[in-house]
């Protein structure tokens, strides 16, 4: 939330300019944005690069989770979704459900 904040009073002499070049038509998009937003093609741009690199960062933090998952699921010998949602329902209401039973959907 801070960081946001910070972003945004964060004067020009903090700022390192970069030279991006885009193909005539997609700076024409950005120019139309950016008019419409009420923004400079500079603001346009950096919030741009915020969502690319927060999703970046989202995508990364889900494949650290679904390798970690696939390696618990391996330790503890879970071979099928089936065993896992036992498992789950079993976790969540305490009581004992048969693995092979196929998932119910909630």
């Amino acid at each position: 939330m801070y960081d946001n904040l910070i972003r945004l009073v964060t004067p020009m002499a903090y700022r390192k300019p970069v030279t991006v070049s885009l193909p005539p038509p997609l700076e024409e998009e950005v120019q139309k944005l950016a008019r419409k937003q009420h923004q400079t093609v500079s603001e346009l741009v950096r919030a741009a690069l915020r969502l690319y690199l927060d999703r970046t960062a989202q995508e990364t933090a889900w494949s650290r989770a679904r390798g970690k998952g696939r390696r618990s699921a391996k330790r503890l010998e879970i071979q099928t979704q089936a065993q896992l949602q036992a498992i789950l329902d079993e976790l969540r209401h305490g009581s004992s459900v048969d693995a092979e039973a196929p998932a119910r959907r909630r």
